[in-house]
């Protein structure tokens, strides 16, 4: 029997770095229903040998534009292009142009929120985003009767 961590993955995967990551995520707009359903399809499609995205889903518009400001897309963004990675949270303020604090509080959440990963290299903590693309993938329909009226 393989040794597993508190989170299920085994102790081999213990640094997300050495976990299996499709190259895309996909941000996502939909209900708690639809996401569950749609995590069972992906779930037998890669059971079937497909390569599917990887799917972090927000029950509304406003959730995931709390949660996605445009400092922590640049975040993102900033990751992606230098090949998933930083060397430090310190590093990749200094490569943003920003307060330490701020960025660290950023990373923390975008991990909390399954957007990218920190792998802890004893005193330096290293943001990792495995993704070669994030997709932003928000359908505007005409029923948002969940969604909060716009102010007047």
């Amino acid at each position: 029997m393989t040794d597993t961590t508190d989170n299920g993955w085994p102790e081999s995967y213990s640094d997300p770095r050495d976990r299996p990551h499709p190259n895309e995520l996909r941000v996502t707009v939909e209900s708690g229903d639809e996401a569950r359903a749609g995590t069972l399809d992906t779930a037998a499609a890669v059971a079937d040998g497909e390569s599917m995205p990887a799917v972090v889903s927000f029950a509304s518009v406003a959730d995931l534009r709390t949660i996605l400001t445009d400092r922590r897309i640049e975040l993102l963004r900033t990751l992606v292009k230098t090949d998933g990675a930083a060397d430090s949270i310190t590093a990749l303020s200094d490569t943003l142009d920003r307060d330490y604090r701020p960025v660290h509080d950023d990373v923390t959440l975008l991990a909390d929120y399954g957007l990218l990963f920190v792998v802890d290299e004893g005193q330096s903590k290293r943001p990792y985003v495995p993704y070669e693309r994030i997709h932003l993938d928000v359908e505007l329909v005409g029923d948002a009767s969940d969604e909060e009226p716009a102010p007047a």
